[in-house]
């Protein structure tokens, strides 16, 4: 069993600074777990907690039955592969694979054969003996995975392993990667800053900021049911629509028009309460003819993304954006009405910014 158990994980630098804030967090055996979030909210630095780099201030955490809050790295079942592969330019790609293999003191013969195995189970084969500046981005990723293989260890901590590549390469990379996970069924803990990656990838997810756990959950949970407005501005390809407004007889102002309060959050919302209406633009529609409950508005900015097209819509002193087939891209300037999928919209409060319901 290698599962990953931090209870109130605290790592602090000095100056009070809080890199890692009362961390709660259980990763399943054999589970791909992301740590998702942008630059300096801290997963960087919880995953090398976990890998026995950083020193834990307080609190404690276990992999497995083993209690590791103090353990050596050497003793935690870990391998892990950084940003930058962190490769050995002067030796070969054998050489670098079976690296971790000579530190044990395993025996040439033995760590060459197995680099050779691991390499071929990686579609490295005919490159074991070229050097890291011989090779592309995809190929020295592709070894720093393989070393950290080779160690055959029960827990594999990835730290941006993509950021390097080019967007082609990242997509092949992002498959590769899911069925290597899978055929190992090693408990993989994967940081990323990109959320296509943490949703494509991930079995479940933790999204943070500044330290502090915002929401663990599916992907499908922290896309459809963020638990606030910062998780559902940071999931998506296209960030959720967030518009304050005022609760006033059950609906919410949005534009010109009055829209109901969202089904979950009916009943659990005061007369004049401050929200903030959210729906992401895949779940609103553009029409041409005014529909009941539509918003009217007037087409401000179009950007063609290929097969779909993103529009800018102004709706009063609002603006909305709206994901629409290619073939119903409306023109800049023309006015129409968005129609909101009424049970995809979620409300947030004001002040705390949590999902209400």
């Amino acid at each position: 069993m290698a599962a990953i158990i931090a209870k109130e994980l605290v790592k602090e630098y000095p100056g009070g600074v809080r890199g890692v804030d009362s961390m709660d967090v259980e990763i399943a055996d054999g589970e791909f777990f992301a740590l998702l979030g942008p630059s300096g909210c801290g997963k960087t630095t919880l995953l090398r907690s976990i890998a026995g780099l950083e020193s834990i201030t307080s609190g404690t955490l276990s992999i497995g039955e083993k209690d590791v809050t103090n353990a050596e790295p050497g003793d935690r079942g870990v391998a892990m592969v950084f940003q930058d592969y962190a490769l050995f330019p002067h030796m070969d790609v054998g050489d670098n694979i079976a690296y971790p293999l000579r530190i044990r003191r395993v025996a040439k013969g033995e760590r060459r054969a197995t680099a050779q195995s691991v390499a071929d189970g990686l579609s490295l084969d005919g490159l074991i003996e070229r050097r890291p500046g011989q090779l592309s981005g995809g190929q020295q990723q592709r070894v720093a995975l393989a070393r950290a293989v080779a160690t055959r260890p029960e827990v594999l901590l990835l730290d941006e392993p993509l950021s390097n590549l080019d967007a082609r390469l990242r997509l092949e990379a992002r498959t590769f990667l899911k069925e290597l996970q899978s055929d190992l069924g090693v408990t993989t803990v994967f940081v990323t800053h990109d959320q296509a990656e943490a949703l494509a990838l991930a079995d479940r997810i933790a999204v943070m900021k500044a330290g502090k756990l915002q929401q663990i959950g599916t992907p499908k949970e922290v896309f459809h049911r963020p638990n606030n407005t910062f998780v559902a501005g940071f999931i998506g390809a296209v960030p959720m629509n967030l518009l304050p407004t005022t609760v006033t007889n059950g609906r919410v102002q949005i534009g010109d028009a009055r829209i109901p309060v969202p089904e979950e959050s009916a009943g659990r919302v005061t007369e004049g309460q401050e929200v903030i209406w959210g729906i992401r633009p895949e779940y609103l529609r553009w029409s041409t003819e005014e529909v009941a409950g539509a918003v009217p508005a007037e087409v401000i900015v179009t950007e063609n993304l290929g097969a779909t097209a993103l529009i800018l819509v102004a709706a009063g002193e609002q603006k909305l954006q709206i994901v629409v087939p290619e073939e119903q891209e409306p023109a800049r300037g023309s006015r129409g009405w968005v129609v909101p999928q009424s049970s995809r919209a979620l409300l947030f409060d004001a002040s705390s910014t949590e999902r209400i319901g």
